[in-house]
């Protein structure tokens, strides 16, 4: 076995080195973390015993990624993890609360072995209190955090919204967790970062945050955002377009001259955020007669030429075929005729970061892994997979 806490070994390209063991959330955290320039590795299932693989899903957060198949069932497997565990500088993981520990993996045990170990743990609820013993997927956290109570029209029962708001939300947060735990262990100590899904989104913006007292809190308003009137999504001829017109000096005036000086807006008071609330459906009745008579293109050309925040609501294909994704190179390919494809570009541009690598076949690199991490020789490595570790 190798020295552990080695910040660089041969084969690997990496800044710092993460080991993803996967699982709900772990791909978002994974995916940042290599997009930061960290080389990591995907320790999951051997394909026999894996669930079908998402195929888009592991081309867009698999990308750049290594691909280790170990079978944590097995006793073999859960020793293998231990050895793992501390030669790299970040593990994260989504197993339940204690699953590492069980395993001979937990934190303190690691990290007497490795003190720059920085180990991020995503869970639906924490490590600990009454609900930390719960199963629970995206759909529940993104309810018991509060963001579905908010999510729908006014007068609709909640919905769930698009994507996996809770993997995703928690993702980001365990990115960052993990910078600043590797951060930390430039001092010599690494650190337990513990993410809670639930707590995750009950931090966003619109809900705890927000509530004042009994029955002062944000309700659902569909698009309509609360502090701006006109202030959601409306339907043209062509489409549909957002404005958003708040209590900014000059805003209200400028908005009542794109839409031709009404009658209706005539009254100075209507520049008050306030009395323009409660005369909302005047300004609605006139925002849709204008709009539904003129192209997304006209509104938001005419909009912005009086500098009001109208943008429209793009299709993907229009997202992707806008200029500035076009400039940007937003859609690029990765890798060669054969196993290439086209997926979005890492949302972080370190320059030194060079050409990136398809999402890995489950398993493809384990005897790299195995022997650039652990120094596992061709028979150690041919003895893990005779006896079904790997």
């Amino acid at each position: 076995m190798v020295e552990t806490a080695a910040r660089k070994r041969p084969g690997t390209t990496g800044d710092f080195s993460v080991l993803e063991i996967a699982g709900p959330a772990t791909d978002v955290c994974g995916r940042l973390l290599s997009d930061a320039g960290g080389e990591v590795v995907k320790l999951e299932a051997p394909a026999s015993a894996a669930e079908p693989v998402d195929g888009a899903r592991r081309r867009y957060f698999d990308t750049d990624k290594k691909s280790l198949a170990v079978d944590l069932g097995t006793p073999g497997g859960r020793a293998l993890l231990a050895e793992l565990v501390p030669v790299f500088d970040v593990v994260v993981e989504a197993l339940p609360p204690g699953e590492l520990e069980r395993m001979g993996c937990g934190y303190h045990a690691m990290a007497e072995r490795s003190p720059a170990l920085t180990l991020v743990s995503i869970t639906p609820f924490g490590q600990d209190g009454p609900y930390a013993g719960w199963k629970a997927d995206d759909l529940v956290a993104f309810a018991m955090g509060g963001l579905m109570f908010i999510s729908g029209a006014r007068d609709a029962p909640p919905v769930v919204a698009p994507c996996e708001q809770a993997y995703l939300v928690a993702g980001v947060h365990a990115a960052i967790g993990a910078l600043a735990g590797l951060w930390a262990a430039s001092g010599g100590r690494g650190e337990w970062v513990d993410v809670s899904m639930m707590e995750c989104l009950a931090a966003q913006e619109n809900t705890i945050s927000n509530h004042r007292g009994p029955g002062e809190f944000s309700r659902r308003t569909g698009s309509q955002h609360r502090t701006a009137n006109p202030g959601r999504i409306f339907p043209c001829k062509d489409g549909h377009f957002h404005i958003f017109v708040n209590q900014e000096r000059g805003t209200w005036e400028r908005f009542v001259k794109w839409v031709g000086n009404p009658p209706e807006l005539e009254s100075p008071d209507l520049a008050e955020i306030n009395h323009r609330w409660r005369n909302a459906e005047v300004v609605t009745a006139v925002m849709e007669r204008f709009a539904l008579q003129r192209t997304r293109e006209e509104l938001v050309t005419t909009g912005q030429a009086l500098h009001l925040p109208v943008v429209p609501v793009s299709s993907v294909r229009e997202a992707l075929n806008d200029p500035q994704a076009q400039w940007l190179g937003l859609a690029e390919r990765v890798g060669g005729e054969q196993e290439g494809y086209r997926t979005l570009r890492r949302p972080l541009h370190p320059q030194y970061q060079g050409p990136r690598s398809p999402a890995p076949a489950v398993g493809r690199d384990t005897d790299d892994v195995l022997e650039w991490f652990l120094g596992l020789g061709a028979a150690e490595r041919a003895g893990l997979r005779g006896a079904g570790v790997v």
